[in-house]
């Protein structure tokens, strides 16, 4: 079972074993776990939802070995894009 699924936040709010660690990236916000049985895993939640059915996990799965990587890339990526938008915006 998941660390992020509504059935494991309800049974378990504030769990022992390991922790949730939250970021947030402008309209979503990751979610990581390091649990000591299932591994680490990452769900991505709508982080503005209104309703708390909306701020379920969007998707979820196991951290691969070359996701910070990838994450790097799209970081510079979004960098790049940044410059373009300009001062004040």
């Amino acid at each position: 079972m998941s660390a992020h699924s509504a059935k494991t936040l309800a049974r378990h709010p504030v769990p022992t074993t390991y922790e949730r660690e939250q970021f947030e990236v402008d309209l979503i916000t990751f979610e990581i776990c390091d649990h000591p049985d299932h591994g680490v895993t990452f769900a991505l939640i709508a982080g503005r939802a209104v309703s708390a059915k909306d701020r379920r996990p969007l998707f979820s799965g196991h951290v691969s070995r070359r996701m910070a990587g990838d994450l790097r890339r799209l970081a510079d990526r979004l960098d790049a894009l940044e410059d373009k938008l300009g001062e004040g915006k």
